[in-house]
């Protein structure tokens, strides 16, 4: 440091002052300019008046009341390093000082300039630091917000247009206006319609998830039967799994409650997890799913397919938006890598567990919970298990 340290000095005593001050003086180490204040006022009034690159502050000041005065000082300037002086050298008082902001807690009488030196110094780079990682933090998280409204207002722009696109491509697909003619142009307009619902599918997805992280997606509760949404679900992974040659299996306990959640949110886990389950099984394997009560009455829906699997230190990165495990520009599998964080998001959102086991080779088993808040018991017992 090679401009002068400004040292605020609170201090009651004038002797303890005036030893603090020579102390540093004696030890050489430290270029300093000390300024000295008798009381918690006098001491707000210096850092009003002027800047400062420590605070020691004495804790038995007769205008303030111990620890409290130095929680004061640290919410009023957060960034000036702050190291406390006391009397007693007590490991409570020393702790509820850190907890209270200081960088570090000095016992009067213990140690020489030297030491004091040094925990200014401490306290200096420890405080820079400090406001160097909120910045940063604080930097990380505008950024984010700014990427999140950004994926939100263009999901928005985007979808008025598919829309139209999807809408038009259903027309000429049902030929309401007369016969397109060639066989070729029945197939581009099918393919136009299906990819139309495929990127729209994604923009809602990205639309969701970025509702997730500025906390504004909310749910919509209503009571329905697990097992219509789970046969729903089903109905449109079926032809998939039919083109795959995968097996789809469904298992439903008796008597499953009502469940009181957001039925378009645990269509869209479902249709995620199932969606997921049959791209990644091969020719001849399955995917089943079961839903049942735990036993506190919370439901459960369980995902097992017989696929690729995942390697346990890659569950954690599958669990992130936007990423693949398989980022080659050759990858076998398409897809965003919003489906797994999305469905988890919508679980939590409703209180519940999302839990993953998987294994290379041996295929991938998901576990959404419900809890039991959200069953209810005002249907009538539903069928006994049967296999889709």
């Amino acid at each position: 440091m090679n401009d002068p340290v400004r040292i605020l000095l609170v201090e009651d005593n004038p002797g303890d002052a005036r030893l603090t001050a020579e102390l540093l003086r004696e030890a050489g180490a430290l270029n300093f300019e000390l300024v000295h204040a008798s009381t918690f006022a006098e001491c707000l009034q210096h850092l009003g008046a002027g800047e400062f690159s420590v605070v020691l502050l004495d804790l038995s000041l007769p205008d303030a009341h111990g620890i409290e005065s130095a929680a004061h000082l640290n919410a009023r300037h957060s960034q000036l390093p702050l190291i406390v002086l006391t009397g007693l050298d007590d490991a409570k008082i020393a702790l509820s000082a850190l907890q209270a902001g200081a960088q570090d807690y000095l016992v009067k009488g213990q140690g020489d300039g030297h030491l004091i030196s040094r925990a200014i110094r401490y306290a200096i780079e420890r405080k820079r630091g400090e406001v160097l990682l909120i910045e940063a933090k604080n930097s990380a998280e505008a950024s984010s917000r700014a990427k999140s409204e950004f994926l939100a207002n263009m999901s928005h722009e985007l979808r008025t247009p598919l829309n139209a696109i999807i809408g038009f491509s259903e027309i000429l697909k049902q030929e309401a206006l007369g016969p397109l003619g060639h066989d070729s142009y029945r197939n581009y307009v099918g393919d136009i319609h299906d990819s139309g619902i495929h990127l729209l599918r994604i923009i809602n997805d990205i639309l969701d998830l970025s509702k997730v992280e500025v906390g504004k997606l909310t749910i919509n509760e209503t009571p329905f039967d697990p097992r219509e949404v789970v046969e729903s679900c089903l109905r449109i992974v079926r032809e998939r799994a039919a083109t795959n040659g995968v097996d789809l299996i469904a298992n439903f306990a008796s008597n499953l409650p009502t469940l009181n959640a957001d039925e378009r949110m645990v269509k869209q886990i479902l249709l995620n997890l199932l969606s997921n389950a049959v791209k990644f099984t091969n020719r001849g394997g399955s995917v089943s799913i079961s839903v049942a009560c735990d036993t506190d009455d919370g439901v459960t829906m369980r995902v097992a397919d017989t696929g690729i699997g995942i390697a346990p230190e890659d569950i954690e990165r599958a669990m992130q938006p936007f990423v693949q495990i398989d980022s080659s520009l050759q990858r076998k599998f398409s897809g965003t890598g919003l489906g797994l964080p999305l469905a988890r998001s919508m679980v939590e959102l409703h209180g519940g567990k999302f839990a993953i086991e998987s294994a290379v080779g041996q295929g991938t088993a998901i576990t959404v919970s419900f809890p039991p808040a959200r069953s209810l018991r005002s249907t009538p017992a539903t069928a006994a298990s049967d296999a889709a």
